[in-house]
């Protein structure tokens, strides 16, 4: 049944092709990265930059996928189980006199079986080019480059038991060759027995079942040994699921060694079917203890060599399959193809190799898709999450200078940058709109429609009493305190970012190896505020400032118009001008924030508070300056922290009103420090890997 079966396809994947997609870093890139600046990654790349270990499994499940058809005629069956379970006895019935002699058995864990053991027909090395092949992929599967089995039994006992290896040596197998193994045609993977223990220093359960796994993925069959007292032991259930995981449609088989003749083989079968249901176990196979005399009647006699010894000493058991029906079963007699020795013979190597193929392909898929991709998707949405997280929490920040909150926390109003720009442009409207009463005490010429730079040129030009130099005094105060409008320094916007989770927010940062001081943090906070006060051109709409400052004027009683000994036009310029002279007093890197109603509150003109705050029209014109204002010293802040800008508009509650904020006119700059990177996942590349490998295919 081992016709030669050279035509054998390896399947619609095309590995050459398709690993030339997973490597392209340019038309066919996997990964976009959009901050801090535009690049390409291939899957590979990103794969390995994640986890490196997973970029080298995808590789070597692609070159095992490529080299499947030429390795049809050599398929390897994996022999697994626990310490003591007779698998290593199993192995040593399909081997030459001088084979058995080199392998390890015994009941103890000096006798155990601590490294994978290959075993291969001698002639398959007449083929030196496919002999190195297998070598290949047995290192590229478990880890390592295989090494030898020493030809003398005592080393290659110990090779065998590992001693004076560790754990690192788990992942090296041995090799060897026997002509017993010529019959049959196959290769048997004698496994590293799962013990339930670290095993002196040798490797724990979950790593030595990590590297089966990784074994599994060579092997054209799954075959485990079990005692007869396992049935509901877990080891024995993981051990099926690895095969059934990472092998999906490989032939699993079941081996119960070690039965009592107190169990018949129907008993035996009955007891396991839920097992082999369970897990998709094709055949049963039980051999009884032959320590028992009670056991002779279940030990069938075979017709073929080299399965028992003559020797009592050496006996080996026979395994055959296990049949519901108990006529089927010994002590009646049974055909020789029931036989584990036979199943060599009766594997039919194409369909074999078929299910080999589709296995491998299917891991293939899965750990690109699955494992890969998915990777990839999760650090992705990872960097969109925290870019999100960290613009949050810079708006917040920003919302503390550029807001009103009430106690609460609900937003009332925005607060606009009073800018030498917004002065100039409030002082002009309010010089050229006042009535006749409110321009007592003030010099009025063609001068007052021009901007003259300076707050002190500028208070001495409109107010020319020292009673208004006073009411520029106040007002400083009242700023400097924080009962009207808001005074952003470094350390207050250092807080700010503090107080709404910059430790978080700013990982890249706040993390200790980056800046252990924070110092970088004040001189990037320092320079924010310098760059915002330095290109920040918004300006209010001149027209509607105009009509919103005229409706005003005519809403406030005449009686109002003299306050504290001036005119409310030379109040209003005075404080103006003291707004103006904070920045003087406090160094250049503060900035001083204020709605228009806030100023007037803060001028002791209530009436005129009221009004502006009162009005549609008025209110407007301040807020939508104060708008742009927002989302423009936010992304100055993203450019100065290096962090994405956000890229559509949002919205904010301002006195429970959803108000949308527009997009920034900022120009872009680059970072002062260190940066959140942000990348997404192309749609080409999903489409690519589609055509190329089907998910679902």
């Amino acid at each position: 049944m081992f016709g030669k079966h050279r035509n054998i396809e390896d399947g619609s994947i095309d590995w050459p092709g398709l690993l030339s997609l997973l490597e392209d870093d340019d038309r066919r890139a996997t990964v976009q990265l959009i901050y801090p600046s535009e690049a390409r990654e291939s899957y590979l790349a990103a794969v390995r930059r994640l986890d490196a270990a997973l970029a080298s499994e995808i590789l070597a499940a692609g070159r095992q996928v490529h080299s499947a058809s030429q390795l049809v005629n050599w398929p390897v069956i994996a022999i697994a189980g626990m310490l003591n379970s007779g698998k290593t006895s199993l192995v040593a019935t399909y081997l030459s006199e001088a084979g058995r002699a080199r392998t390890l058995r015994g009941p103890s864990n000096v006798q155990g079986t601590h490294r994978f053991v290959l075993w291969l027909p001698q002639q398959w090395q007449q083929d030196s080019e496919l002999f190195s092949l297998l070598m290949s992929r047995i290192g590229d599967a478990i880890g390592r480059p295989p090494e030898m089995l020493a030809e003398d039994p005592d080393t290659a006992h110990q090779q065998y038991n590992n001693r004076g290896g560790d754990v690192s040596t788990l992942a090296i197998p041995l090799v060897a060759t026997d002509p017993g193994l010529d019959k049959a045609g196959v290769g048997l993977l004698d496994c590293p027995d799962i013990v339930s223990d670290e095993a002196f220093g040798l490797g724990s359960p979950d790593i030595r079942r990590d590297l089966l796994g990784r074994a599994a993925t060579i092997c054209s069959a799954f075959l485990v040994v079990s005692s007869a007292e396992s049935s509901r032991d877990a080891t024995l259930g993981d051990l099926l699921r690895i095969a059934a995981d990472l092998m999906p449609g490989v032939p699993r088989m079941l081996a119960v060694n070690k039965v009592r003749p107190r169990q018949t083989p129907d008993q035996v079968f009955e007891t396991f079917s839920p097992l082999a249901k369970t897990h998709g176990i094709e055949t049963v196979y039980a051999a009884y203890d032959f320590d028992v005399p009670a056991s002779r009647p279940y030990i069938p006699i075979s017709t073929e060599d080299g399965l028992t010894s003559k020797d009592d000493e050496d006996l080996f058991p026979v395994f055959f399959s296990v049949s519901e029906n108990p006529d089927d079963n010994p002590p009646a007699a049974i055909r020789d193809d029931r036989l584990l020795s036979a199943l060599p013979a009766r594997l039919d190597r194409a369909k074999l190799f078929e299910k080999f193929r589709v296995a491998l392909q299917s891991t293939l898929r899965g750990t690109i898709w699955n494992r890969g991709l998915s990777l990839i998707d999760h650090d992705a949405e990872h960097s969109l999450q925290a870019t999100r997280k960290a613009q949050d929490c810079l708006m917040q920040a920003a919302l503390e200078f550029f807001a009103h909150r009430q106690v609460g926390g609900e937003l009332v109003e925005l607060r606009l940058h009073q800018s030498k720009r917004i002065i100039h442009q409030l002082s002009e409207s309010f010089a050229v709109t006042a009535p006749w009463y409110a321009r007592w005490g003030v010099r009025m010429n063609a001068k007052l429609r021009r901007f003259v730079d300076g707050a002190g040129e500028m208070v001495r030009r409109f107010t020319p009493t020292a009673m208004a130099e006073q009411t520029a005094s106040e007002i400083k105060d009242k700023f400097r305190r924080g009962e009207y409008g808001s005074l952003m320094t470094p350390e207050r916007l250092n807080a700010a970012i503090d107080r709404h989770g910059g430790a978080s927010a700013l990982p890249h940062w706040f993390a200790a190896e980056v800046d252990p001081s924070m110092s970088r943090l004040t001189e990037a906070s320092e320079a924010a505020i310098l760059r915002f006060e330095r290109d920040d051109f918004t300006q209010l709409d001149p027209r509607r400032l105009d009509e919103a400052v005229r409706q005003m004027w005519s809403e406030v009683p005449v009686r109002k118009k003299l306050v504290a000994g001036l005119t409310p036009l030379a109040t209003i310029l005075a404080a103006f001008g003291g707004v103006l002279m904070i920045p003087v007093d406090f160094g250049t890197t503060v900035i001083a924030s204020a709605s228009i109603p806030e100023l007037f509150a803060a001028f002791g003109m209530a009436a005129m508070a009221a009004v502006w705050a009162g009005g549609a029209n008025t209110r407007d014109v301040g807020q939508q300056a104060a708008k742009q204002q927002l989302v423009d010293f936010h992304a100055i802040l993203c450019d100065t922290f290096g962090i994405e800008r956000m890229a559509t508009t949002t919205t904010i509650e301002v006195s429970r009103v959803k108000e949308t904020l527009p997009m920034s006119h900022i120009i872009r700059r680059d970072a002062i420090g260190p940066t959140l990177l942000l990348y997404q996942v192309r749609d080409a590349f999903r489409k690519e890997l589609q055509k190329q490998l089907p998910r679902g295919g």
